[in-house]
């Protein structure tokens, strides 16, 4: 027996049954018939802004210039930027490294060719590096040149050709001082040899102090090296190297260098390798753009889906629109920035990366819902108005967290992470102005365009071009007639025998 409220419950259920699934399913907001939707006041006066053609077109304005001077300023942005990691300015190294700055110059660029030998061998004979004085002559043996080994002459033919590599690209215009084993020393005559005794003590003597600096234990590798001081009047700097005109000179050595490491036989018993600061931010360089390209593929499949789940390959445009604004107004902010501070290299890889990911996801909360709400009926006003009080409120909310979370990375006091923040943070920034105004503009510009869904907007609705003809009326004007631009919406073809004819007017 069941008890006295179970039956009751079983009775009220009875009565009132539970209303299906789908029936409970909360429709949308300004679906035909629903009424009582609450209307935002805010975003209703902003759809009536932007119902104003001169609002679109300043918006459509406003986002052309951007985009374009954006994208001008993007190469001179990257040659703006540095590659190394400055020092928290508060700390010991940082302190050190201003009052290092004040005091000396900068560091001129290095250009450095390893030179070694294959199987390990020395490259100049071993010698003994003690002077013993109490011996007969000892300061002559000391200084006096070894007999060298069968990769000497081949390693001092390298270093020749080295510095005539150097002297071809920078004789003209460059400062510079080319540095080697095989070259240091006093001037000989030509037939190798000095005019006075003393001048073979003099080159005994640097060529011994030089050797440790320039070979390691076991002589079997050297360095040869291109210090370039300044070039057309500028002083040279390995952050500068390939930012202006002033470093081309150095550039050139450093292609021709590199062309002549690559070039050197590989059946000769050495191996020469350019190995170079600048060399290496260039490298660095290069690793950047590769991720940007990375970052730019991984767009492909994002759109792939996009389109899945628009059902209408046209809002693809919009997407696209607002990720060039997007990432070309963000380079345009932060040009100005990076002439003011240092800015990280790996800065615009990010701002790629942030522009493609939030431009993708807030098109997808946005475009999502419009697309809701007009096959439910609504009007592009009134689907306009539901998406801005849904996920425009979404997409702002969201993304105003995310740039106070990027504006907390200049509490981290290291450039380096402080700008790549920045950065980000208004790339966030323009993908919410993008999103929220951009897309809402071309909406109400394009109705017919973009909500054209036909076959995934891949056929001829809502293009003008192969709009259809306006309707004729009959002589009475009671009875469309129609016309020969009226075959492909029709479906039926025209001929002038079937086409209806006008009554007689009646007499008066």
């Amino acid at each position: 027996l069941s008890s006295p409220r179970s039956t009751f419950r079983q009775a009220r259920r009875a009565s009132n049954p539970r209303p299906a699934l789908a029936a409970r399913r909360r429709p949308p907001l300004l679906a035909a018939g629903h009424k009582s939707a609450p209307m935002g006041v805010m975003e209703e006066r902003f759809l009536d802004r932007l119902q104003q053609s001169r609002t679109r077109c300043a918006i459509g304005a406003v986002t052309f210039v951007a985009t374009l001077v954006g994208g001008i300023c993007y190469f001179p942005f990257t040659s703006a930027l540095i590659l190394s990691v400055e020092p928290t300015p508060t700390s010991p190294s940082g302190v050190a490294h201003r009052i290092y700055a004040q005091y000396f110059p900068p560091e001129p660029v290095q250009l450095l060719v390893l030179v070694k030998s294959r199987d390990g061998s020395p490259l100049i004979p071993h010698v003994n590096s003690t002077l013993e004085p109490e011996q007969p002559r000892a300061l002559e043996r000391w200084v006096a040149a070894p007999p060298p080994t069968p990769l000497t002459a081949e390693a001092a033919q390298v270093s020749h050709e080295l510095s005539g590599v150097a002297a071809r690209e920078l004789d003209v215009h460059c400062r510079y001082t080319f540095l080697s084993y095989f070259d240091i020393g006093l001037k000989k005559s030509h037939e190798g040899r000095h005019d006075r005794p003393i001048h073979d003590v003099l080159d005994g003597i640097i060529s011994r102090v030089a050797r440790p600096m320039l070979f390691d234990s076991d002589a079997s590798r050297t360095l040869m090296l291109v210090q370039i001081e300044a070039c057309h009047g500028e002083d040279m700097t390995a952050e500068i190297v390939g930012k202006n005109e002033a470093s081309a000179p150095v550039v050139s050595a450093m292609e021709a260098l590199k062309d002549y490491a690559d070039a050197y036989p590989a059946s000769s018993g050495l191996a020469v390798e350019r190995v170079s600061f600048p060399g290496v931010m260039a490298t660095v360089q290069e690793g950047v753009e590769t991720a940007m390209l990375l970052s730019t593929l991984t767009a492909i499949p994002a759109f792939v889906l996009l389109g899945v789940f628009f059902k209408n390959l046209r809002l693809l445009i919009i997407t696209l629109i607002n990720i060039a604004f997007c990432v070309a107004t963000s380079v345009l902010i932060m040009y100005p920035v990076s002439l003011s501070m240092k800015v990280s290299a790996e800065a615009p890889a990010m701002m790629v990366a942030t522009g493609l990911a939030m431009s993708i996801d807030y098109s997808l909360f946005i475009l999502t819902r419009f697309g809701e709400e007009k096959r439910a009926g609504a009007s592009v006003k009134q689907a306009l108005l539901v998406t801005l009080q849904t996920s425009g409120h979404t997409v702002f909310i969201s993304g105003s967290t995310l740039c106070l979370c990027f504006l907390g990375m200049l509490l981290i006091p290291v450039s380096t992470i402080s700008t790549m923040g920045l950065a980000a943070a208004f790339t966030v920034l323009f993908a919410i102005v993008g999103g929220l105004t951009i897309t809402p503009a071309l909406l109400l510009s394009f109705p017919d365009f973009f909500t054209a869904d036909r076959r995934l907007g891949l056929s001829a609705d809502g293009i003008a071009l192969f709009a259809a003809a306006p309707k004729r009326l009959a002589g009475d004007g009671s009875e469309p007639m129609l016309g020969q631009g009226q075959e492909r919406a029709s479906g039926l073809p025209w001929s002038p025998a079937a086409a209806p004819t006008a009554a007689p007017a009646a007499d008066a």
